[in-house]
């Protein structure tokens, strides 16, 4: 990280090496189509480089003195520090200007790394190139102590129903991308498309390279051998220290409970979630216990028909 530098930079004279780090992250990663990513805001905005030693490895841009978007990291370089080294530069460039207000688009997924950096959500989650976003903010001279902003893990009592599919994910991501200790996930069956959610998947992956205390215990009411190829049986095969999958015969619908405080609940397309209610993750983790405890693991079963 010492070597990192991030600087000021002109489309008119940094425009190949912008383009070449959004391309490869946005459209070549995330499927954006390249003529959403490269817009005509980008003649008159404020652009910024992150480099290591001399390579390139992450940008991002700012719009009439107050939106941050475009913030990208390459790959190489995630998880490293480097977007938060991105937004200081940013967020102190702005005080020097006297910049009053930072905006941002965040993807949802990322909620934690800028709540994190003290900016606060302020809209529910919304499409932008077929990925839920959220609406954040932060005040640049504000003296105010933080108090916990909105979707906030422990914090936020609110219930909030999201609408379809994309709503859930947005809601759903947020939650994970503050989850640390445990997911305890009731299923009906794998049919649901969260079931097979990229960014469950890679926040189960990411806590099991960094705490080991980190579980996931999944229940299934339904279980049948062609779930063996699900992408969750094939990662609890590589993690069997970390997820744990069991089946029952009890009824109930799809519900999640994410570090011990948050709830979320599908039906459908539609979900409800609160992101700190101890009472209800209380009494449900009671009755989940219990269906737990006379329920059979199926990892005996499964290798007998792989």
């Amino acid at each position: 990280m010492s070597n990192i530098k991030v600087i000021g930079a002109q489309w008119s004279k940094d425009r190949s090496t912008l383009k070449e780090i959004r391309t490869e992250v946005f459209v070549r990663e995330q499927g954006v189509p390249e003529e959403l990513e490269m817009d005509s805001l980008d003649a008159t905005a404020e652009h910024f480089i992150a480099y290591d030693n001399d390579k390139p490895v992450g940008c991002a841009r700012l719009i009439d003195n107050k939106k941050i978007g475009r913030m990208a990291v390459l790959s190489s370089h995630r998880n490293s520090g480097v977007g938060k080294l991105i937004l200081d530069h940013i967020k102190r460039y702005a005080a020097q200007k006297r910049y009053t207000l930072l905006q941002l688009s965040a993807q949802c997924h990322a909620y934690n790394f800028y709540q994190l950096s003290e900016f606060k959500a302020y809209s529910k989650p919304y499409e932008d190139a077929g990925i839920p976003h959220i609406d954040m903010e932060l005040r640049t001279f504000s003296k105010e102590t933080d108090h916990g902003g909105q979707y906030q893990l422990g914090s936020d009592t609110e219930i909030y129903h999201g609408e379809n599919i994309l709503e859930a994910a947005g809601y759903f991501d947020m939650a994970l991308s503050q989850c640390s200790k445990s997911l305890v996930l009731a299923l009906t069956d794998l049919s649901h498309p969260l079931c097979n959610h990229a960014h469950l998947l890679e926040k189960i992956k990411q806590q099991a390279r960094k705490n080991r205390h980190f579980k996931v215990y999944i229940l299934l009411a339904n279980y049948h051998a062609s779930y063996n190829e699900h992408p969750i049986f094939r990662l609890a095969d590589r993690l069997p220290s970390f997820i744990e999958i069991k089946q029952c015969n009890n009824s109930f619908s799809n519900q999640f409970v994410i570090d011990g405080v948050c709830w979320f609940e599908l039906e459908g397309n539609t979900s409800r979630v609160c992101y700190a209610d101890r009472s209800k993750t209380k009494h449900f983790m009671e009755r989940f216990n219990i269906w737990w405890q006379g329920a059979k693991s199926i990892g005996n079963a499964r290798r007998l028909s792989i």
